[in-house]
């Protein structure tokens, strides 16, 4: 009789736990955004311009996301009815892939423009922080890429 008891106790708490932590925060791509910028605002113990700016780089981010996404749906239509031809017209396909590969290449260039407008507010003991914070998450990871 205690011994389930016991069990039944173990598993409310797991559910519970399992769905405390699940509902901590939103999974939307503005709370992803949200979630990474506070992240970043609390490693790098970042003053209230530096916040600013990273709010304001996380909107335009957002912004340029669903513009993208937008995209994403009208490309996705010509991949569906050009495989529905007879014969698929290779041009086509590679005007897709261009035109894919330039919305990103577009989009690594603003990273790389806010990126370096960023770290120029960063103090140097924000830069080890970052630093240190990278090469933490490098350790972490680096077995998945093996």
């Amino acid at each position: 009789m205690v011994k389930k008891k016991v069990t039944i106790v173990l598993i409310c708490v797991f559910i519970s736990a399992a769905l405390l932590f699940t509902g901590c925060r939103s999974h939307s791509p503005e709370g992803k955004a949200e979630f990474m910028a506070d992240y970043i605002a609390e490693t790098l113990d970042l003053n209230d311009g530096q916040r600013a700016q990273l709010d304001g780089i996380k909107d335009e981010f957002l912004a340029k996301a669903k513009e993208m996404h937008a995209q994403k749906e009208a490309m996705h239509a010509e991949l569906v009815a050009e495989l529905r031809k007879e014969d698929i017209n290779q041009e086509n396909l590679k005007g897709l892939i261009a035109q894919k590969r330039a919305q990103m290449d577009e989009i690594i260039n603003l990273a790389m423009i806010r990126l370096v407008e960023f770290h120029k507010t960063l103090s140097p003991e924000q830069r080890e922080k970052l630093v240190a914070k990278l090469e933490y998450f490098h350790e972490k990871h680096q077995h998945r890429w093996e």
